[in-house]
């Protein structure tokens, strides 16, 4: 709607509105010089007035109403009165050619104070996404024939190299030539120890090298690297969330245009019908009825909810990142969740271990340990408890949602799914416990040199309250469904022990938003639950999007950026929260649904006192009762409305 973000222009606009409209009010009364009062008036409308002004020419030729053509009417009908009171003052009735001046200030001034609170309760938070992407070098060192060019990451190509120094970030997603080093991707593993890497192993842009210089070739040029477009996915989620029309809109989309044609018919029925002078009582009318029509509480209604909810909210427990989309989010339909951790302990251990080609359960433990150790992966962590102990990986190489390749004593040594063992040539011969569709317990193998040597069958016990949960969710009629990488033997058994009906088995990271955009398409609104840095582009796109909190996540406001404890998920989403169960998601949902609630029931209240302002500012009540239209009708209509909103708010969301 053409509205300015938060920042310190707009600020300072609202200072140099407040100091305008003291202006304007003290002249009023010390009985100032009406030219001067209107001259006041007038850069106060031009000034302070200016963002309601963009935001009503941009919905104009959208060709839809909102809540600032409300404050436009208002303000120019005040304007046009105070300036037919200086210059034109026998077209007004007698009681209306005093300069309505300090109704001219209020109009500008408590909707500018109210857009501001608002702004500053749902300005998103989504700082360190923009900071990750600064932080991506947007030159490289590149090497061509024995010399080095420092040239923009644009110009890169795939098959040129580069090098990449100690304490660097990498640009570029490719393989290492040549170097040794110890790469930190904690950004992608969530684990913060540095991984070994050395010719042939992969590295991906937004890496840090932490130990030894690296010369690498590049596999993806800077629009196709993997973080590029996770970023991009993510941006477009925020970017869509940040369009939605606010509830005020919404609702004024309708009584704004509703309010200008009663404006103009009761002029028109006064100057065809009413008592001489017609002229002058059609027009008072007409002004009277576009200034009383401004809810001049209406911007207190969504913060003073929002305010509220906020403050709820850190006691129980909860951040809430996106408070924007709270105002506007109906009840979901759907929530989509994970599986490991969440349904389940979390906590899985191994069964049993088979191995093959002759190895034994030791010697595979040993090599699983080696790759496994700080993957981060709760099946990877279960392995290397088992194993207690083992060799070190020479280098280790991770993709994230998949497995591990490393090193092993001169051995290609993967780890991982088996799906992902099978797409990169692992011979299973046959082995009936490789198959990753066989049982309902989580597998996951290993392999040497391409061939299968072990297959580690895992036990997570579903969570004992997981049922109560889900039965919980459905009684608010949010269907419950499961997404998870794991087989869909292993996940439709969960699913059968904690009630939940449908299920999406194989799905990695990538693949959520996906999820996230089909049920979407099929007209639900979907909340979703997530975690890690991969799940980031699906908590973008989903109508509620909520985390979990990440332990070492950074603090706000700071100018560091440690891959090691950013958190793009909890960036991503609307709502992080810190306890790990169905529970705490069920607080946050529950939350979200009564700050919706609250803020409709501020906007009603907002707008009834015009319900009883409206009929005087026509002349209705006038030859009946007496009843003449004055600015300190709004007035008092307004503190009490705001008195009810800030009551409601406290009362409806204490805890």
């Amino acid at each position: 709607m053409g509205r300015e973000p938060l920042n310190h222009v707009s600020t300072l606009r609202l200072l140099v509105g407040f100091a305008l409209a003291a202006a304007v009010w003290i002249g009023s009364l010390a009985q100032l010089s009406p030219y001067s009062g209107l001259a006041l008036g007038c850069l106060l409308a031009v000034v302070g007035a200016r963002p309601f002004a963009r935001g009503f020419m941009s919905s104009l030729a959208a060709g839809r109403a909102d809540a600032d053509m409300l404050v436009i009417f208002g303000v120019w009908a005040a304007l046009a009165q105070a300036t037919a009171a200086v210059f034109f003052s026998e077209l007004l009735l007698p009681g209306a050619r005093r300069p309505f001046f300090e109704v001219l200030g209020a109009l500008v001034v408590f909707p500018a104070l109210g857009r501001w609170s608002e702004a500053r309760l749902t300005e998103r938070g989504g700082e360190a996404l923009w900071t990750l992407a600064r932080r991506i070098p947007r030159t490289v060192r590149m090497e061509s024939a024995g010399s080095e060019a420092m040239v923009p990451v644009v110009e890169a190509s795939v098959g040129d190299r580069f090098r990449v120094m100690p304490g660097e970030y990498f640009p570029l997603d490719g393989r290492v030539a040549e170097g040794r080093s110890r790469v930190d991707e904690s950004l992608w593993t969530g684990k913060a120890s540095a991984i070994e890497k050395s010719s042939g192993s992969r590295v991906f842009g937004g890496s840090l090298n932490k130990s030894g210089a690296l010369l690498v070739e590049v596999s993806r040029t800077s629009t196709q690297t993997r973080l590029a477009r996770i970023v991009e996915t993510v941006r477009s989620g925020l970017r869509a969330k940040a369009v939605v029309r606010g509830v005020a809109d919404q609702i004024a989309a309708s009584y704004a245009p509703g309010i200008l044609i009663v404006a103009v018919i009761a002029a028109l029925a006064w100057s065809w019908k009413g008592p001489e002078p017609r002229l002058e009582r059609a027009l008072t009318t007409l002004m009277h009825v576009l200034v009383a029509a401004v809810p001049w509480t209406l911007p207190l209604a969504v913060p003073a909810a929002l305010a509220a909810g906020l403050r709820r909210a850190r006691r129980m427990g909860l951040v809430v990142r996106n408070p924007a989309v709270l105002q506007v989010l109906a009840t979901p339909d759907i929530i989509v969740v994970g599986k490991t951790g969440l349904l389940t302990e979390g906590r899985p251990e191994v069964a049993s271990v088979r191995t093959f080609g002759g190895r034994t359960e030791a010697e595979v433990l040993a090599l699983a340990y080696a790759a496994g150790f700080g993957a981060g992966h709760p099946y990877a962590e279960a392995v290397v408890r088992r194993a207690g102990a083992g060799t070190a990986a020479s280098s280790i190489e991770t993709h994230p949602g998949h497995g591990i390749l490393a090193r092993v004593g001169g051995r290609e040594v993967l780890f991982g799914a088996l799906p992902w063992l099978m797409e990169n040539g692992v011979a299973f011969d046959g082995a009936p416990e490789a198959d990753a569709a066989e049982g309902p317990d989580p597998r996951v193998g290993l392999s040497v040199d391409g061939v299968l040597a072990g297959v580690f069958i895992l036990r997570d016990p579903v969570r004992p309250t997981a049922a109560d949960d889900v039965a919980t969710f459905a009684r608010l009629g949010l269907e419950v469904v499961i997404v998870s990488g794991d087989s869909r033997a292993s996940v439709e058994a969960v699913a059968a022990a904690v009630g939940v009906g449908r299920v999406y088995a194989g799905v990695l990271e990538e693949g959520k938003a996906r999820v996230v955009a089909e049920l979407q398409a099929s007209g639900k609104r979907v909340a979703m639950l997530g975690e890690g840095f991969l799940d980031a582009p699906a908590l973008s796109r989903a109508d509620l999007g909520i985390a979990f909190e990440a332990s070492g996540a950074p603090r706000r406001g700071s100018s560091d950026f440690d891959p090691s404890g950013f958190d793009l998920a909890a960036e991503s989403a609307d709502l992080v929260v810190r306890r790990r169960d169905l529970a705490g998601l069920l607080d946050a949902v529950r939350l979200a649904m009564r700050i919706r609630g609250v803020v409709r029931e501020n906007l009603s209240l907002a707008f009834a006192p015009q319900i009883f302002i409206l009929p005087i500012a026509a002349g209705v009540l006038g030859p009946s009762f007496g009843l003449v239209y004055h600015p300190s009708f709004s007035a008092v209509a307004a503190a009490l409305s705001a008195a009810a909103i800030t009551v409601n708010s406290i009362r409806r969301l204490r805890l």
